[in-house]
């Protein structure tokens, strides 16, 4: 899937914290009270003479330990190390993409000074007033400090191009205004799917994302990124490897006769 006239991108996963959570928190009604240690990945993009950082994992393990899961960052997930492993130091981002704005995809966007965020209308709405069941994920992370709302490019458009070879493609369900970001790579098209994906068994046995907003919605997002993408970077997948940049896993076929119906894509909006 991979576009020959269109800028190739490296893309590495940057480990940016860990949380212990339940794995029927991650993957709906799937394995209660089996607790598993899940890491913040975001998505590295170098190329075409852009750094880009998709999301920005945790900040305050503390916080997250006190109010909502136990939570941890070691050495090799601090920030300045975790991107200086690829040449790379929070000065040198010129874009962060946030897939949505819950405390573990952009509680470090404060630490880019010189970065533009881009991140949807639709969550930048939502987070000013987030459904009872999710209001402890918003910590107003994204306007901290030096942050203002006018570094922030509030994006509108469904399949919105960031740059040449990389684009935003709507996938509401985990949030009503989640993203993924569709990347440009010499082996495919990469989707860095924040927590539209967890698991490659949201695709193989039709498995809705846990702590999310709508189901049908979140299945339907699976569907879209399964029509428009070769390889998936998950912010939580198990299996991910710190500083990965090639051999992402390939979207696996649905199994048949397993997990609920998948609904058609595009999922109508609410109304």
């Amino acid at each position: 899937m991979s576009r020959t006239n269109t800028p190739s991108y490296k893309v590495t996963a940057v480990d940016l914290g860990t949380m212990r959570v339940d794995q029927a928190n991650m993957l709906y009604e799937y394995n209660y009270g089996e607790k598993i240690d899940i890491h913040a990945f975001a998505a590295a993009i170098e190329g075409n003479g852009v750094k880009i950082l998709v999301d920005t994992g945790v900040r305050d393990p503390e916080w997250v330990s006190e109010v909502m899961i136990p939570s941890w960052i070691d050495k090799e997930q601090e920030l300045d190390y975790a991107l200086g492993e690829i040449g790379w130091s929070p000065k040198d981002v010129d874009i962060v993409i946030n897939t949505h704005l819950h405390h573990d995809h952009c509680a470090n966007n404060v630490k880019f000074p010189n970065a533009e965020f881009v991140v949807s209308a639709i969550e930048w709405d939502y987070c000013q007033n987030p459904i009872f069941t999710q209001q402890v994920l918003y910590r107003n992370y994204w306007l901290t400090g030096e942050l203002s709302p006018w570094r922030y490019r509030i994006v509108s458009d469904d399949y919105y191009e960031v740059l040449p070879g990389i684009r935003l493609i709507k996938t509401p369900g985990h949030t009503p205004g989640h993203v993924a970001v569709l990347i440009n790579t010499d082996e495919g098209t990469v989707c860095a799917t924040g927590d539209s994906a967890n698991s490659l068994l949201n695709f193989s046995r039709g498995l809705a994302p846990a702590g999310h907003t709508s189901v049908p919605a979140a299945l339907a997002s699976l569907e879209k990124i399964r029509a428009n993408t070769d390889r998936l970077l998950m912010s939580h997948d198990l299996n991910l490897q710190r500083w990965q940049s090639s051999g992402f896993p390939l979207v696996p076929e649905r199994e048949q006769g397993v997990g609920p119906a998948v609904p058609a894509w595009p999922y109508p909006a609410t109304e």
